[in-house]
């Protein structure tokens, strides 16, 4: 009986490892984001003034938006990397976030994953989850020297409050009413208005957005600890 719950364990490990999202970023990454969305000098982030880094992380997004504007998404069974949304020259917000992810990693920043999905309708995190069509974002979040900061994927908006300073999502979350009375410029989007709950390092509930391309949500498991953090 041991053994065999061994390997159903071995099992499950495998088939998570193997689904999981690789956010390593190419050589074939770096020649695109180089050559057709942002090339400046690398060099650690962390040692930039803060206002370095909010003028580096806007100088990335706009980079993306530049390329992509919002309007049709790539397909489902697809790549989405820097290169295939430079040749698509439109994306969603799946796809637009992956690639600021990307920019931002290469250029040294801590990123991370946000699914956001609203239960306006549903009154409930787990229907949310498991409903169709719900209304939902993907976006990211940028590790800066004053804390958290939240990149929009539809839209070139930062998270940030009239003195420049970074508001998280779960800020946003918490304290939404008192948030919006301190942003720098007003929330983009009805999602972020709604009541909504946030996954981090989920990509996609069906898993079609990338390999091996299944039924198994896409999930990149470092980032997904910091659910349970």
């Amino acid at each position: 009986m041991k053994k065999i719950l061994i390997l159903i364990a071995l099992s499950i490990v495998s088939t998570l490892y193997y689904n999981k999202v690789d956010n390593q970023i190419t050589q074939e990454d770096v020649n695109f984001i180089t050559d057709r969305f942002i090339k400046i000098k690398v060099s650690n982030p962390y040692e930039k003034t803060y206002q370095q880094q909010l003028q580096l992380i806007k100088s990335i997004q706009h980079s993306v938006f530049v390329v992509a504007r919002p309007m049709v998404g790539i397909e489902k069974g697809k790549p989405r990397e820097p290169k295939d949304l430079y040749l698509k020259k439109t994306g969603l917000c799946f796809d637009r976030s992956r690639v600021i992810e990307k920019i931002l990693r290469y250029y040294g920043f801590k990123t991370r994953h946000i699914a956001l999905y609203s239960t306006k309708e549903t009154n409930s995190t787990f229907k949310s989850l498991i409903t169709p069509g719900i209304a939902s974002h993907a976006f990211t979040e940028v590790f800066t020297n004053k804390g958290w900061l939240v990149v929009d994927s539809n839209s070139e908006w930062l998270s940030l409050d009239r003195q420049d300073n970074p508001i998280s999502v779960e800020g946003i979350k918490d304290n939404k009413e008192s948030v919006k009375n301190k942003l720098k410029n007003k929330l983009p989007s009805f999602v972020y208005e709604d009541d909504f709950f946030i996954i981090y390092g989920l990509y996609s509930r069906h898993g079609m957005y990338y390999p091996p391309y299944n039924s198994i949500p896409d999930i990149n498991y470092s980032e997904f600890i910091d659910n349970f953090i």
